[in-house]
């Protein structure tokens, strides 16, 4: 087996220290809004919505731009080094807003960055490799964010919430250095580009945007996975401790999965992924013991190792190579901006009719994405590489 290229490693060392510092922060975030700022659940859902929708409208920005200077360094720099500057922001709030405005421009840093790295890594790797190219990095990605929770459980009872955000500003600007440092691209000369047009792209490619953009209605945010842990008795400590484990679980197999996704096809992973789904929220819905919620959040892993690298590598796939980071960050965008309406409608759901109702939906729409997945009219034979 080949050995993948530098700027694979690169970037794999790059998202691990992010993790790092994104996931010290983010399992403490529900709780700190709730318990600390007196923030709803339907709060919660508004800012995860507003944060991840930001990210992803800005991910077609990222992409854009990126094939338009045809760099991604520069993009991924600014993407990675701007958040490593926000820590403040999260540690001095004093009100609900104040953490949304940290999320929102959190967030735009990602958008910035994603559909550039992700292009370079399509670039880098030879298409033989996909599988493991996206695998490993998501595995780094899921190292640094099972160490982050880690950290996060063994310093919030010394430092509080607010000492954990400020402390977590050191391995988002080791990040950066490490960009600066040893992330090298062969650019391009700057070329125009047509008007970013749906029609433009194959019809492989507008499918898959409609299967994931019904799946994507009913992903909640990983925030009310840990509400629902610490519904069934988990403190906010011990549920840290579960979500560390399921970091290390999805590191762990997101590298064995790539692989897999190199020899049995991306597709087939990526309906796994959307099973594992459906079944995981389908158990949290009937859940209601604490051993039955950490069991299905350690399953959830299972779905993330296989569906992020598999849909990148998938998608990797099906795009030209002129606009690969224009069409990655658009898939990333017409995603996203669903995650706005999801996750409020999760959260109401939560808040209105119960846990159960809301995860039942969520199950649901990711079962119907499977079955539209499967019957995609625009595969002639059926997808084995």
């Amino acid at each position: 087996m080949n050995k993948l290229p530098p700027a694979v490693y690169v970037l794999g060392a790059v998202s691990f220290f992010t993790d790092i510092a994104s996931e010290m922060v983010y399992p403490l975030l529900p709780l700190f809004l709730t318990g600390v700022l007196g923030a709803s659940t339907t709060v919660v859902g508004l800012v995860e919505g507003v944060a991840e929708a930001t990210a992803s409208l800005f991910k077609v920005v990222g992409g854009r731009i990126s094939d338009r200077m045809a760099a991604r360094k520069p993009l991924i720099l600014l993407g990675y080094g701007f958040p490593a500057l926000l820590r403040p922001l999260l540690a001095l709030a004093m009100a609900p807003w104040q953490v949304l405005a940290y999320r929102f421009l959190d967030r735009v840093g990602k958008g910035l960055r994603t559909a550039p790295r992700d292009a370079l890594i399509a670039e880098a790797a030879s298409q033989d490799s996909y599988g493991r190219a996206y695998g490993f990095h998501r595995a780094m990605d899921s190292l640094g964010a099972t160490i982050g929770p880690l950290l996060a459980f063994l310093l919030l009872p010394l430092l509080g919430f607010r000492g954990v955000f400020w402390v977590s500003a050191i391995p988002a600007l080791l990040a950066t250095l490490v960009i600066v440092l040893f992330l090298r691209e062969k650019r391009s000369q700057a070329r125009p580009l047509p008007p970013l047009q749906l029609s433009a792209f194959s019809l492989q490619y507008r499918w898959f945007l409609l299967v994931t953009g019904v799946a994507t209605l009913g992903l909640s945010s990983n925030a009310f996975l840990i509400l629902r842990l610490n519904d069934l008795g988990l403190s906010a400590s011990q549920t840290t401790l579960v979500y560390t484990a399921y970091n290390l679980l999805y590191a762990l197999m997101a590298y064995p999965l790539g692989s897999l996704a190199d020899r049995v096809g991306a597709k087939a992973l990526v309906m796994l992924g959307f099973m594992t789904y459906a079944l995981v929220y389908l158990g949290f819905g009937l859940s209601n013991t604490t051993w039955q919620g950490v069991l299905l959040f350690l399953l959830y892993a299972l779905y993330s190792a296989a569906f992020e690298g598999s849909s990148r590598a998938y998608l990797a796939q099906i795009i030209p190579a002129a606009e690969k980071a224009s069409a990655i960050g658009l898939y990333h965008t017409l995603v996203g901006l669903l995650l706005l309406p999801a996750s409020a409608l999760f959260g109401a759901l939560w808040q209105h009719f119960g846990s159960s109702v809301a995860f039942f939906t969520a199950a649901t729409l990711s079962a119907a994405a499977l079955v539209l997945f499967w019957l995609d009219p625009t595969s002639r034979r059926r997808y084995t590489s």
